[in-house]
């Protein structure tokens, strides 16, 4: 068996991480160079827009994704001072507080155009028993 120092484990560790980190951030700089496209197509069908919001979903939930990895490595997390922390904490709840806000807006509204076309309907149909 071969030991290494623990130092050299330490260092191709960060390396390794640092490769990913840029892949990662390549990955993301194109997700949001098509999403920008997306979104400038002339000319959006409804088709269109919905397949543009199942694009953001999917590049959110991979940034979720790697967020969660972050936030659950001590190792990583640790490297952050109080401060860059405080300021991540406060950009992201905002963030999710105001996509939040937006979410029961539009499930309230979903909610009520799916109530008014059950009573449309409903009201077509009379059973006689």
């Amino acid at each position: 068996m071969i030991y290494f120092p623990r130092d050299l484990i330490g260092t191709f560790r960060y390396l390794v991480l640092s490769i990913m980190d840029q892949n990662w951030i390549e990955r993301s700089e194109n997700t949001l160079k098509q999403l920008k496209e997306l979104l400038q197509t002339p000319d959006q069908d409804r088709l269109e827009l919905v397949r543009i919001m199942r694009f953001a979903f999917g590049a959110l939930g991979q940034s979720l994704a790697g967020w969660m990895q972050w936030v659950n490595s001590p190792e990583i997390m640790s490297t952050f001072t109080k401060n860059e922390l405080e300021e991540m904490t406060k950009t992201i709840t905002g963030m999710v507080e105001q996509f939040l806000e937006y979410d029961i807006k539009i499930t309230e509204e979903g909610m009520r155009k799916g109530l008014e076309k059950q009573r449309a309907a409903s009201q077509g149909v009379r059973f006689v028993i």
